[in-house]
């Protein structure tokens, strides 16, 4: 038979307990506090879908010989390509960066659309068109657009845009510096994957055709990086951090750079779906004012490495 202690019992046993001092032992030891150790703990979470990238040095930018390849191969597909388009690679330079996190896939179309309707930021789309052709650009119509590209790379996101949706996600640009790191490795390649040809590794050298034009992200795991990221050449541009300036490379300090405070254009990296072999080399530059949207234009984020991870 199950007896129950009567009431005056239970009170007697914890005044016994509290005139003894041992009262807070009694009620540590029944409710164990590990509040403290589950909060230290990061969340798996925070890291889904991202790559870990080691601290130390990378080879960053190109020597004046590698510009001039870039002129030839640019030259295949336009004869108009001039040297100077490829100067602000220069010069060659070992830089040293902390340990990072950067995300694996190009921000989706799926994923934006969950950053809108959770904080009623503006649709990506560019809704200064002013003609039928700029309005063709545009994949979403208000907070809407088709299933068939709910996992392509979302566009007609300006700087701003993607700095917003990385905070809410509790991430971050990547660096410039950051970026061609993810992409090229610590030695240095021509490409993500390598010096092969972009054949069969990425979306590249394509007319507009609507929600045909891009691919899915992550559709090309023979281009992926030696970090194992994905889509880091064509696909679309990517907005990063930085101010930029032609003369960086050659200005800038060798540890842990972020550019300068200020400018006029943002830098984007990696080449779209329009460009050219040369403009998907991994130390190839562009820029951009940062309120403008285009077409071929997205980003993914980054995101600082804990202690625990290094």
């Amino acid at each position: 038979m199950f007896i129950i202690p009567s009431l005056n019992f239970i009170l007697s046993i914890f005044c016994f307990l509290f005139l003894s001092g041992n009262f807070y032992f009694f009620v540590f030891d029944a409710f164990p506090q590990n509040v403290e150790k589950e909060i230290a703990k990061p969340k798996v979470d925070e890291y889904e879908s991202m790559a870990w990238v080691k601290g130390g040095n990378f080879v960053r930018g190109s020597t004046f010989k590698g510009n001039q390849a870039a002129l030839k191969l640019c030259r295949k597909y336009d004869r108009a390509c001039k040297l100077w388009w490829f100067s602000d690679e220069f010069p060659l330079k070992l830089i040293s960066l902390k340990s990072f996190w950067i995300d694996i896939y190009e921000t989706t179309n799926e994923q934006y659309l969950e950053f809108v309707t959770a904080t009623g930021h503006r649709p990506a789309l560019d809704d200064t068109c002013a003609t039928d052709s700029c309005w063709e650009g545009n994949l979403w119509k208000d907070q809407s657009f088709s299933p068939l590209i709910r996992n392509q790379p979302v566009t007609q996101v300006d700087w701003y845009d993607a700095v917003a949706y990385c905070e809410w996600k509790g991430k971050r640009l990547p660096t410039e510096a950051e970026w061609e790191k993810a992409a090229r490795g610590p030695t240095g390649n021509i490409y993500p994957w390598g010096k092969g040809s972009p054949k069969g590794r990425a979306t590249y050298n394509k007319k507009w055709m609507g929600i045909g034009t891009m691919t899915n992200v992550g559709s090309y795991p023979r281009g992926v990086s030696i970090y194992g990221i994905h889509d880091m050449a064509g696909n679309v541009w990517e907005w990063v951090s930085d101010w930029y300036s032609r003369t960086y490379y050659r200005k800038s300090r060798r540890k842990n750079p972020k550019g300068f405070k200020t400018g006029e254009f943002k830098v984007l990296r990696g080449g779209s779906w329009v460009n050219f072999p040369d403009s998907l080399r991994s130390s190839f530059r562009r820029w951009s004012r940062p309120d403008l949207r285009f077409n071929d234009t997205g980003f993914r984020c980054a995101k600082d490495s804990t202690e625990e991870f290094q």
